[in-house]
Formats: C-alpha cells, structure tokens, sequence
C-alpha cells in the first residue's frame, strides 16, 4: 500500500465527517429559519431602563445532537485508523494480536501523557511516537483534539443533550443612532441603517425564557429595531462552554485531517 493509499483509507472515515458536518448545518439553518427564539421589551419600574429579554426558545431538534456525535465519532475513528497504520508499520507490516487496544493517544493531563501513548500505540516507532508528541494531544496542549476525544466519549453514551441556545451579538447601531438624535437634536442625522453587532460578556448558555439581553439608560425609549442574533451551540461542564456546534464541529474536522495528512511522510 502507498502512502497516498494508506492516507486514503484513513480519510474516509474525515470524509463521512464532513457529510455529517453539512447535513448538520442544514439541519440548523432550518431550524433557526423557524424563529425560534422571541424577544420581548420591558421597563424596570424602579430604574426606568428599558430590558430586552428572552420571552421564549424553542427547543433544539434532537437530531442536531445526533448528527453532531455522528460526526465527533467518525473523526475519532480516524485518529484511531491512524494509530493503527503507524503500530503496524511499526511492526513491518504485522497485524497486532490486540488491535482492539490501540488507539490515538489523547490523554485527561500532560503529566498522564508519555505512559497513556505508549499503551495506546505499542509497537509504533520512535519518529512515530515523536509525531504523535508534536500534536500535543491533552488540555493544555491542544485542547480541541482533547475536546473531541471527550465529547465522542460522552456521545457513546448518551447524545450530546447540551446542544442548547445560545446568546451570540447584539447589534447596538441603532441603539447609537437613536442616542445620537437624542443628544445632538439640533443636527439632521439621518436614519440610515448602521449595524454593528458586539458579543455579549456572558452568552447565557443554555438559554432560557426570562434570560436579560440588553439593559438600556434610564427614561431611554425601547427601541424596536434592536437586533438580536443566537446560536444553536454545544456546552459540556468542564469541556466547552456554549461555543457555536457547527463551528466547533467543522473547526475539528479541518484541524484531524491535517493532523492525518502530516503524517503521510511516515508511511512511505
């Protein structure tokens, strides 16, 4: 087998990822197409701010979880695939009387590391073993491939239930063109469009009905042409907290392929 074949057969399995990947992001465009989530306005008697809040959030289809651990498992299967490629070169082309125990190194701490690896890929040659180190493959070192070892491990056992909402921008340029009238009266500013969206400190995940956006000045007027923007995101304590599921998700599925393919020389 060549290199460019053995990197083949490792890349199906990246592959079926990025075909969940796309049906993941249709799935969530249909659902954000439904306007899931209603913001309401109110004024607080005492401080006479106007509040934009959540009034309601629809909840995430089950679906998305399932599609999202499908694609988390099937790049954990290659990094698995690779380490077996390298075992068996490593053993000039023997097939491991344990194959079930090999697998791709990706350790709980740094310290836990060295022993982990050299369980995992028994067999595998030093400049393998070396390349393996280069990827740094626990919290602290590269926490994504660590959060995708997780979350596949979560996803054995239950779906990724914490797929939720959550809280992305706000877009303030209206709220600052209408400050600006109201300050400057005597100048004829024009009502032109004038988006300009900032992330939130706190991106109130998961989100919930009740859920405080926005707090204006005092005595200012609720403005009505607020923009509010959301994610369906994915949150795990301890692991990743309200990030955007399809962006967690693509941004695995590039970082495991060029993990693959750095390996390539290795197998000539």
């Amino acid at each position: 087998m060549t290199a460019d074949e053995a990197i083949a057969t490792i890349r199906v399995k990246i592959d079926r990822a990025k075909h969940h990947i796309v049906d993941l992001e249709r799935q969530i465009s249909a659902f954000l197409d439904t306007k899931p989530y209603k913001v309401g306005a109110k004024r607080d008697p005492e401080t006479r701010k106007p509040i934009y809040y959540i009034v309601s959030v629809a909840e995430t289809p089950i679906s998305i979880a399932a599609v999202a651990g499908d694609a988390c498992q099937n790049l954990r299967s290659a990094l698995d695939h690779l380490a077996f490629r390298l075992v068996v070169i490593g053993l000039g082309g023997t097939i491991p009387n344990h194959p079930e125990y090999i697998g791709y190194p990706i350790a709980d701490s740094q310290a836990q590391y060295p022993s982990f690896r050299d369980g995992k890929v028994k067999g595998a040659r030093q400049e393998a073993k070396n390349a393996i180190d280069a990827t740094k493959p626990y919290p602290g070192g590269n926490d994504t491939l660590w959060r995708l070892h997780k979350l596949n491990n979560i996803d054995k056992h239950r779906l990724l239930l914490t797929v939720g909402s959550a809280f992305r921008s706000l877009d303030i340029g209206a709220e600052m063109q209408r400050l600006m009238k109201e300050t400057f009266p005597e100048r004829k500013i024009a009502s032109v469009e004038m988006p300009m969206f900032i992330r939130p400190a706190d991106r109130l995940f998961p989100l919930k009905a009740g859920d405080e956006l926005y707090i204006g000045g005092p005595d200012h007027a609720i403005n009505e042409k607020m923009q509010f923007r959301f994610d369906v995101a994915l949150g795990e304590p301890g692991i990743i907290e309200g990030e955007p599921l399809h962006k967690t998700i693509h941004d695995m599925a590039d970082l495991v392929d060029n993990v693959v393919l750095s390996f390539k020389p290795l197998f000539a």
